[in-house]
């Protein structure tokens, strides 16, 4: 016997997917990665050429050093030139005291040569002095405007992770409606409604399982994301379901083909995790310790039963059969899982974090 019903959900819903297609079309245009990624590249050009004019600069300054220190040498020899010069002409003028016509004006000459390459000297020692005082204040300025350019890269680097993480955060939240289909083979023990329940069930997690791998591989850095996927919680929700068309089909095969909308509920931190960057990248806000905090007080939840077609009820609110996944705040809930025949699972669980309460129901001893 097969059942076929209309693929109402996809017409539903197509009008919502179709206007959020269109949304992700336009934000997919603008890539604030990419954007970044380009005054990355313009700021490496800038520090690139500001490192170069630095070595430039600072190779001038040991040239005008070398020449300063040349400079000091021959100071020191000119005074010693000078200083003879001076006694020779001091000598001359004791013999002109003894001799009238002693030479005077050889020696006055070598003096007055030797006096003036002094003062050229100095001069020259004075100008080399201040280019030097010039030029060790440009290398200043061009290492501080190197320590702002290196700063402004450190900032862009930044933003470019808080940018991945936020695009990769968007991606990972993501719905779509799937069409899946699932044949299983059914226990002679069960009945036709546990066959069902047992098809669709089985459906739904293949709609997951294809749902995730579509999700993974769309990601704009799905390489890296899938290299860190271990320990991360994705929480891929069936929102909603329609059955297309079920029954048996030869070989006591169960197909079950199912319309389902699909949702990833990831953690807080999922897009850090499969980037490999801080969490506190994933935990932005007025105060990183208070969003610490907030994240802590919500859960994911699962309950599973080894019964289908069992009813699940948590704080007086019905969830349907299991499995199911639900948010919940820390603390304590009142949780119950019941099904004809057997009998009730009434506990109050404490949730302290992520976790999965497993149910074995007992057949109802009356029955």
């Amino acid at each position: 016997m097969i059942k076929h019903r209309l693929p109402a959900l996809l017409l539903a819903l197509s009008p919502v997917w179709v206007s959020a297609s269109v949304y992700a079309d336009e934000i997919t245009q603008v890539d604030p990665v990419a954007a970044i990624d380009e005054k990355i590249s313009t700021k490496q050009s800038e520090i690139d050429s500001i490192v170069s004019e630095y070595d430039t600069e600072g190779s001038k300054l040991q040239q005008l050093k070398n020449e300063q220190a040349r400079l000091q040498r021959e100071s020191e020899e000119l005074d010693a030139k000078r200083n003879r010069a001076k006694s020779a002409l001091d000598k001359q003028y004791s013999r002109l005291l003894e001799d009238p016509d002693t030479d005077l004006v050889t020696f006055q000459k070598k003096y007055q040569e030797s006096w003036t390459a002094v003062k050229d000297n100095q001069s020259e020692k004075l100008t080399n002095d201040q280019a030097i005082t010039e030029s060790e204040m440009r290398l200043s300025q061009i290492k501080q405007k190197q320590a702002r350019l290196k700063t402004e890269f450190s900032n862009l680097e930044e933003s470019k992770i808080e940018a991945r993480v936020k695009r990769l955060d968007a991606e990972l939240r993501e719905s779509d409606v799937m069409e899946t289909s699932y044949k299983t083979a059914c226990s002679t023990t069960m009945t036709l409604g546990e066959c069902s329940s047992q098809g669709q069930h089985l459906t739904k997690q293949k709609a997951v399982k294809t749902f995730r791998a579509k999700l993974l591989d769309n990601l704009t850095e799905s390489v890296i994301a899938k290299q860190n996927l271990n320990g991360v919680e994705l929480n891929i929700h069936v929102q909603e379901s329609q059955i297309i068309r079920s029954g048996f089909e030869g070989n006591n095969e169960y197909f079950t083909q199912m319309q389902a909308q699909l949702q990833a509920k990831p953690e807080a931190v999922a897009a850090c995790k499969l980037l490999n960057v801080s969490s506190r990248y994933c935990l932005k806000g007025a105060s990183d310790e208070k969003n610490v905090k907030k994240d802590k007080q919500w859960a994911n939840v699962t309950v599973r039963s080894d019964q289908y077609n069992d009813s699940v009820t948590i704080n007086g609110i019905s969830y349907g059969s299991t499995p199911v996944e639900i948010v919940l705040p820390a603390g304590r809930h009142q949780v119950t899982v019941s099904k004809d025949g057997y009998e009730s699972y009434n506990r109050v669980i404490t949730v302290n974090g992520n976790d999965t309460v497993w149910v074995k129901l007992r057949p109802n001893k009356d029955s």
